[in-house]
C-alpha cells in the first residue's frame, strides 16, 4: 500500500495506450518549452551585456558558454541515466529502489558541483585563457566566471531536477519553474547592469541566483506529498553507475560537444577571422542553442515514455513513439531553418545595433550559411535519444560524439586549413549529413535485433 500511491501518477499517465500521442506531445512540448526558456539565460545575459557593457563583453559571455555546457552536460548525464532507470523501475513497480536512486543522484551532484566551484574560483585566470580569452576579452571573462562559479551546484541540480520532475509526471511544473527562473534572471540582469552598475559580474551573479531559486522550487516539490519518488535514506550503490552512466552519456555528450564546438569555433575564428568574427559567432551560437534545445526537448521529453514502455515490453507503443518523433523533427527542421534564414538580418541587428554595414553583412552571411545544418540536426539528436531510452548507449554515444565533435571538429579544421574564410560555416552541415547516415544504420539494426519493436 505504501508504494501504490507513489506509482499512481507516472503509471496512470503512461499505461493509457489510447492517449499515447497526447502523452508524446504533453511531455515533449513541456520539455521543449522548458529548454527554450532555459536557453534564454545565456541569451539574455548576452543581450543585456552587449547593450549595457559592450560587444567584447558579449563575446566574453560566449567564451564562458563551454563552462556552462560542462555543468549542464554533467547534469544531463545523471538526469537522463537516473530518469531512464527510475522510469524502468516504476514500470516494474519497484518504487523503493527508485527513491534510493533519486536520493543518491542528488548527493553525487552536490559533491561534484562544490568541487567544480572551488577549482574555477582558485584558477579563474588560467581557465579564462584556456577558454580563449585574449587582451580584448580577458578583463570581461574573469569577472563573468567569478560570478558563475559559486552557483555551479545550482546549475547542475536545477537542470537535473527539471528532467526528473517530468519523469515524476509533472511536466507543467517543470515549465512553470523554468519560466520563473528565466523571468527572475531577466529582472536581476537588468537591475545589476543598468541600475546597480555591477557590470558583467552582476549579469553572471543574476543568472546564478535565478538557478538557486529554481532549485528551491524543485526541492520543495520532491519533499512534498505529491511526488511519486522522493529523498530517502540510502547506501551508496556504486555499481548502479555501470548502468546509469552509459545510459546518460549520449545526451550528456550532446550538451558537452556543443560546448566543445563553441570552444573550437572560438579558437578557429580568432585565428582565421579575428575578434570581430567572434562577435558574429556569438550571435550564431545563441540561435544554435535554441535549435538544439528544441530538438533535445523532443528527445528528452519522450525518453521516459519510451523507457517505461520498454520496461513493459510494449514494442507497438515504442514504434509509435519513434514515428511521432521523426515526423515532429521534419516539421521542426523546416520551420527552424526557414525562420532563422529569413530573420538573420533582424536578429543580427538586435544584438549589434551600432555595428557598421560591413559587420552586419558579414554576420548575416555567416548566420545563413551556418543555419543549413538545422535541416538534418534534429533527426540525429532524436535517434540518439531514442537509442538511449532503449538502453543502446554505444550507438547513441557514437551518434552524439560524431555529430557534435569528431566529425564537425575534423571538418572544421580541414576547411580552415584548406579553404579558410567563410567556408568554416559549412562544417556543421557536412558533419550532420555524414552522421545521419550512421543514425539510420543504427536504427535499422535496432529494429532487426529488438524482438518486441514493431516495424
Amino acid at each position: 500500500m505504501r508504494y501504490a500511491a507513489e506509482r499512481k501518477g507516472l503509471s496512470s499517465k503512461m499505461q493509457k495506450q489510447q492517449s499515447l500521442l497526447k502523452q508524446f506531445f504533453s511531455f515533449s512540448t513541456a520539455t521543449v518549452a522548458s529548454l527554450m526558456v532555459f536557453s534564454l539565460y545565456s541569451i539574455v545575459d548576452g543581450l543585456f551585456v552587449a547593450r549595457g557593457v559592450g560587444e567584447y563583453a558579449m563575446s566574453a559571455v560566449n567564451l564562458s558558454v563551454p563552462f556552462i555546457n560542462l555543468l549542464f552536460s554533467i547534469a544531463v548525464i545523471f538526469a537522463v541515466g537516473t530518469s531512464t532507470i527510475i522510469a524502468f523501475l516504476l514500470g516494474q513497480k519497484n518504487a523503493q529502489s527508485a527513491n534510493k536512486l533519486f536520493s543518491q543522484n542528488l548527493v553525487t551532484l552536490t559533491a561534484i558541483g562544490v568541487t567544480i566551484s572551488v577549482l574555477v574560483l582558485v584558477f579563474t585566470e588560467p581557465f579564462a585563457l584556456l577558454l580563449g580569452a585574449n587582451e580584448a576579452t580577458l578583463e570581461y571573462t574573469i569577472p563573468y566566471l567569478q560570478g558563475l562559479a559559486p552557483f555551479a551546484v545550482c546549475f547542475m541540480i536545477s537542470y537535473n531536477l527539471e528532467v526528473l520532475v517530468k519523469t515524476d509526471g509533472r511536466p507543467r511544473l517543470a515549465l512553470f519553474t523554468v519560466c520563473v527562473g528565466c523571468f527572475t534572471n531577466c529582472v536581476l540582469d537588468y537591475l545589476a547592469i543598468f541600475h546597480w552598475d555591477m557590470g558583467i559580474w552582476g549579469a553572471a551573479a543574476a543568472t546564478g541566483m535565478s538557478q538557486l531559486l529554481t532549485c528551491v522550487i524543485y526541492l520543495t516539490h520532491f519533499f512534498g506529498k505529491h511526488s511519486i519518488f522522493r529523498p530517502v535514506r540510502f547506501r551508496m550503490d556504486w555499481q548502479i553507475y555501470r548502468r546509469l552512466l552509459p545510459i546518460g552519456i549520449s545526451d550528456g555528450l550532446t550538451e558537452l560537444c556543443n560546448g566543445l564546438m563553441i570552444f573550437l569555433f572560438n579558437h578557429t575564428i580568432l585565428r582565421c577571422v579575428g575578434t570581430d568574427g567572434l562577435v558574429a559567432y556569438t550571435i550564431i551560437a545563441y540561435a544554435n542553442t535554441l535549435v538544439i534545445n528544441i530538438t533535445m526537448g523532443v528527445s528528452q521529453g519522450t525518453q521516459p515514455l519510451i523507457s517505461f514502455q520498454n520496461g513493459r515490453g510494449d514494442g507497438s507503443a515504442i514504434g509509435k513513439l519513434l514515428r511521432y518523433g521523426l515526423r515532429t523533427m521534419c516539421g521542426i527542421a523546416v520551420v527552424c531553418f526557414s525562420a532563422l534564414f529569413l530573420a538573420a538580418p533582424v536578429l543580427v541587428g538586435v544584438f549589434l545595433p551600432d555595428a557598421n554595414p560591413e559587420m552586419l553583412a558579414f554576420a548575416t552571411d555567416a548566420f545563413r550559411r551556418y543555419s543549413l545544418c538545422y535541416l538534418p540536426v534534429g533527426f540525429n539528436i532524436y535517434i540518439a535519444g531514442f537509442l538511449t531510452a532503449m538502453e543502446r548507449p554505444m550507438s547513441a554515444v557514437t551518434i552524439s560524439t560524431g555529430r557534435g565533435l569528431i566529425l564537425q571538429g575534423g571538418i572544421l579544421l580541414l576547411l580552415a586549413a584548406i579553404i579558410g574564410g567563410n567556408s568554416i560555416w559549412f562544417a556543421p552541415l557536412l558533419s550532420e549529413l555524414l552522421c545521419l547516415v550512421l543514425s539510420v544504420i543504427f536504427l535499422l539494426r535496432l529494429k532487426k535485433s529488438y524482438e518486441t519493436l514493431s516495424p
